[in-house]
C-alpha cells in the first residue's frame, strides 16, 4: 500500500509511504526554490512521475496559513483532475486515538506533528511534546499551541495535556473543557519566540537567528520576564494589536503581536538595519533581550517535559513542532534530563507533517507494530552520476 502524505501550507512538502517505509519525501522549497512556499504543486507532479499512490493523507494546514486561498484552489483542481488519474481514498483523520475512532475534537495538526517525530524515533512508546506558533482549531473554541501526548504502537495515542489560544479566533468556549485541555487569551511561548525575533528585525521565520544571537548576551534586570507564571506571553510585554498590523515590513507581522515598549521603556530598540549591516553598531541590548527570550522559553519547555515524565513514568520523549528547530533549547533538554532518551524530529517544522500523517495512516490501517526509526534524511528525487557530472558542468559553464 502506497500512501501519498502532503502538506498544503508552509513548508508545504510531499511524502510516500510505502508499506511502512519512507520510500520519498521532498519539501517544495527544495524544487521551486521559493522559501516557505505554500501548496506542494511542483513536487506532486515530480513525485506522481513514477509513483501511484493508492491513499492520499492531506496533513491539516496550521490556522495561519489556512488550506486554500484562491490560487491555492485552482491548483488543488489541477492536480486532483490532471495528476490523480484514479479514484483514491482520501483519508480523513476524523479519530482521535487507536481502534476506538473516537472524535478528535477538530483537528490534527499536532497529531500530524507528534507521529512523524514518534515514528521515526524508534522508540516503543513514549511521551511527545508538540510546541508551535498555532495548529488546528479544537472544539471550536481555541487553536492549540502546546500538546502533550504519550504514544505507543501500532497508533495509540492519549493526550495528556492540550493548551489552546482563543484570542484570534474567538469561538463559543463550552461551559466545560475536557480535563485535559485549558484555553488561554494570551499568546504561547513559540509565538513570544516569534514576536522577540520580529522585534530584533527579522521575519518570524528566521528564530534561528535570535537563537545564534542568545549566545552572546547575558543576563540583564532590566529586561522584564516575557513570559508570566503560566508560562504564556505576559500581557504587560508581548501585546496584541491589530491596528498595527503591517507594522514590521519586513514580516507585515500577520501575528499583530508586539513588545510593549510604553511600558517597558528599556526596550526601546534601535533601528535594526544600524546593526543588521554593520555588527559593530549592535548593542548589549539586542544580546541579552535574545538571551533572555531563549533561556525563559527553553526552561519552560523543560517543565512541560517534567510534569510528563513524573505523570508517566516514560523516559523516551519525542520533540516536534517549529520550536524544536532550535537546537540550543534541545542540548539545554538533554543536559537537563540526562537519564532521558530525547528524540528531536529533524524536520520538526510543518514540512514534517506530511509524513507524518501518512505514517500514521498506514500504522492505524494495518495494525503494523513494526518498529523503522529513520536512518537518513536523503529521501528526495535520486540522480544517476551521468545527471550529477552533467549538473556540474552545466554550473561550470555559467
Amino acid at each position: 500500500m502506497k500512501i501519498l502524505g502532503f502538506n498544503p501550507s508552509h513548508h508545504s512538502s510531499t511524502c510516500i509511504v510505502n508499506n511502512g517505509e519512507i520510500e520519498y519525501f521532498i519539501q517544495e522549497e527544495r524544487i521551486n526554490k521559493m522559501k516557505y512556499v505554500s501548496f506542494p504543486m511542483e513536487s506532486f507532479i515530480d513525485l506522481l512521475k513514477n509513483r501511484t499512490p493508492d491513499v492520499v493523507c492531506l496533513a491539516c494546514a496550521s490556522i495561519s496559513f489556512p488550506l486554500c486561498n484562491q490560487s491555492d484552489e485552482s491548483l488543488w483542481h489541477v492536480i486532483t483532475d490532471i495528476y490523480l488519474k484514479k479514484n483514491y481514498e482520501f483519508f480523513d483523520f476524523s479519530f482521535s486515538h487507536d481502534q476506538k475512532k473516537k472524535p478528535n475534537e477538530g483537528g490534527f495538526h499536532h497529531i500530524a506533528h507528534a507521529s512523524s517525530a514518534f515514528y521515526n524515533s524508534g522508540f516503543k512508546e513514549a511521551l511527545c511534546l508538540v510546541a508551535d506558533g498555532l495548529g488546528s482549531i479544537i472544539l471550536n473554541s481555541g487553536t492549540e499551541t502546546e500538546t502533550l501526548f504519550k504514544f505507543s504502537y501500532p497508533s495509540f495515542f492519549e493526550i495528556l495535556h492540550k493548551k489552546l489560544y482563543n484570542n484570534s479566533f474567538p469561538k463559543h468556549i463550552p461551559e466545560a473543557l475536557p480535563d485535559n485541555m485549558t484555553i488561554t487569551t494570551k499568546i504561547n511561548l513559540s509565538r513570544v519566540y516569534e514576536t522577540v525575533t520580529m522585534y530584533l528585525g527579522f521575519s518570524r521565520n528566521d528564530a534561528g537567528k535570535t537563537m545564534g544571537l542568545s549566545s552572546y548576551g547575558k543576563y540583564n534586570e532590566n529586561i522584564p520576564n516575557f513570559l508570566d507564571k503560566e508560562g504564556d506571553g505576559d500581557p504587560n510585554v508581548i501585546i496584541v494589536d491589530s491596528d498595527r498590523k503591517g507594522e514590521y515590513e519586513i514580516e507585515k507581522n500577520y501575528q499583530c503581536t508586539f513588545i510593549d515598549k510604553e511600558k517597558n521603556p528599556y526596550l526601546k530598540n534601535q533601528d535594526a538595519t544600524k546593526w543588521h549591516h554593520n555588527k559593530s553598531n549592535i548593542t548589549d541590548l539586542e544580546k541579552d533581550v535574545a538571551w533572555k527570550v531563549q533561556d525563559e522559553t527553553q526552561k519552560r519547555v523543560g517543565d512541560i517535559i517534567e510534569k510528563g515524565i513524573k505523570e508517566t513514568g516514560l523516559k523516551q520523549v519525542c520533540c516536534s513542532g517549529g520550536y524544536f528547530l532550535n537546537c540550543v533549547a534541545n542540548y539545554y533538554l538533554v543536559k537537563r534530563f540526562p537519564d532521558i532518551d530525547f528524540y528531536f524530529d529533524p524536520i520538526a517544522n510543518d514540512a514534517g507533517t506530511a509524513m507524518g500523517i501518512a505514517q500514521l495512516f498506514y500504522y492505524h490501517k494495518t495494525r503494523d507494530t513494526t518498529i523503522r526509526p529513520l536512518k537518513s534524511l536523503y529521501l528526495g528525487p535520486k540522480y544517476s552520476k551521468k545527471e550529477l557530472l552533467q549538473g556540474i558542468k552545466n554550473y561550470t559553464n555559467i
